[in-house]
């Protein structure tokens, strides 16, 4: 049975993460100017080359994301390199260790950036709707053949495919889910499919679990030609696009003043084509700061014995 459900996750310490959720209005560009860095340093030691960085959340990141990096060299006049992810893990490793200038990441890898020693600044978080806040949906899903699962309550004694231990909508919020619906999922019933239109595949095929979680815009395509049926879905934080706060001032300026509140008309006004994928499901980043994320730490603080990378 398809379902409409938008509730939100409700944990102990009283975390709502519901449909009505919207983006904190606070200026980025103040988070940016916090200490003035008139001088600033570049990745790849070259001012003329900025190092930019994508989650290999799907299969073709890199080229999906290719316009947001032309864009970036329309912004900037700069040389922008893509970042080789090979996982979420080399990410947040590559912005701790200073090697990627602006990334566009999930709301937990942010988390996990910062923890890991990161001094990254959100420029703007990513609009899936046109007209609608930053957010996106984490949705559980189900193999039609699957009849007896009607909540999250019945995923459990079940193998449940997640997407990556540190994916923000296919692990850290489907595990506040579960652990809030009494369900403790143990550590051999935990598939992982590394990417979130695979994982959605691998529930649709039904070989390792039958029962999952995806974001909306891999799922949402698999619910409507009936090959998965949808459980519950919950509103997430944004993914942030993100820049190193020791990038010189007039760069963090030129960013922010870009990027922030921008939408569709503001990439191919700079003269950059969209692609299917930012047509369908990308229409402009809208502005954040740094407390927007607080809801993601909570949650942290609620999932971190079933969480490893809440640990980290």
């Amino acid at each position: 049975m398809q379902s409409t459900l938008k509730r939100g996750l409700a944990l102990a310490a009283g975390l709502t993460l519901a449909f009505g959720l919207t983006a904190c209005a606070a200026d980025t560009a103040d988070s940016s100017t916090d200490g003035g860095n008139a001088e600033g340093t570049f990745a790849a030691g070259d001012s003329d080359t900025l190092v930019f960085a994508v989650l290999p959340d799907h299969e073709g990141a890199d080229q999906d994301a290719q316009p947001i990096a032309d864009w970036i060299a329309e912004i900037t006049g700069k040389n922008v390199e893509f970042f080789q992810a090979t996982d979420y893990t080399a990410v947040v490793q590559g912005l701790a260790a200073d090697q990627i200038d602006i990334a566009q990441i999930s709301a937990f890898t942010y988390f996990q950036s910062q923890n890991a020693g990161a001094d990254i600044v959100p420029i703007g978080a990513q609009i899936t709707q046109e007209g609608a806040e930053p957010g996106y949906f984490s949705v559980a899903v189900k193999n039609p053949a699957a009849t007896d699962v009607t909540s999250l309550e019945d995923f459990a004694d079940r193998p449940v495919c997640f997407v990556n231990p540190t994916s923000t909508s296919g692990f850290a919020v489907p595990m506040g889910g579960l652990l809030e619906a009494g369900v403790t999922v143990a550590e051999g019933d935990r598939f992982f499919g590394e990417e979130h239109d695979l994982n959605a595949r691998k529930v649709a095929e039904g070989t390792d679990c039958q029962v999952g979680f995806a974001q909306d815009i891999d799922a949402d395509p698999l619910i409507e030609s009936g090959e998965l049926e949808e459980v519950q879905r919950v509103q997430v934080p944004a993914a942030p696009i993100v820049m190193q706060a020791a990038l010189p001032q007039d760069v963090q300026d030129q960013l922010v003043a870009a990027l922030a509140d921008s939408t569709q008309s503001d990439l191919t006004d700079a003269g950059v084509e969209l692609n299917e994928f930012l047509t369908d499901g990308w229409f402009g980043f809208g502005a954040v700061d740094d407390a927007y994320y607080d809801l993601i730490r909570t949650l942290c603080t609620e999932i971190a014995d079933e969480v490893e990378a809440c640990r980290a």
